[in-house]
């Protein structure tokens, strides 16, 4: 993933909740453009931090038995604050419900007590598509949690 939007994972249940941290730093590129004279982090990469909790949430939710997990949808989005370089988002994303396939998270991410930006996701849990026989499914899941691995370590589980 180009743009990983997590620094670390503070906390983790398994496909329940996961809190994470995100720093914004004075040198990432989009700032040149986002604003000049005034650099803040784009509301769709504010999206974006929520979408890669809920995501990983839910993978370790399953012990990354499942090879995709996919944004479908985007309810209720509201902003409520800039993020500025040297400022850190708190983000919690929180399973509230799973039909089938589809789970519903709850998420939001903080910066001194203030919501900067919330929303509710829609994932969707699926497979590749590709012939068995290929191994797709396989080889994205094991990228998938050796992804994980590298760029959290070892993540602090909650009971």
């Amino acid at each position: 993933m180009k743009y990983c939007q997590l620094d670390r994972i503070t906390s983790l249940q398994p496909g329940v909740r996961l809190t994470a941290e995100r720093t914004l730093r004075d040198e990432e590129e989009y700032l040149k453009d986002h604003f000049p004279r005034f650099p803040v982090m784009p509301g769709v990469m504010m999206l974006e931090a929520l979408q890669q909790a809920a995501m990983w949430m839910i993978r370790t939710g399953d012990d990354f038995r499942t090879p995709l997990v996919l944004l479908r949808e985007v309810r209720g989005v509201k902003f409520g604050d800039f993020l500025s370089p040297g400022e850190t988002l708190e983000i919690t994303a929180e399973s509230i419900k799973t039909v089938g396939n589809r789970t519903t998270v709850k998420a939001t991410a903080t910066k001194q007590g203030r919501t900067t930006v919330s929303a509710r996701l829609i994932l969707e849990r699926c497979g590749t598509e590709e012939p068995e026989r290929l191994g797709t499914d396989e080889d994205v899941r094991a990228r998938s949690q050796k992804q994980f691995h590298e760029l959290f370590g070892d993540v602090p589980l909650c009971k």
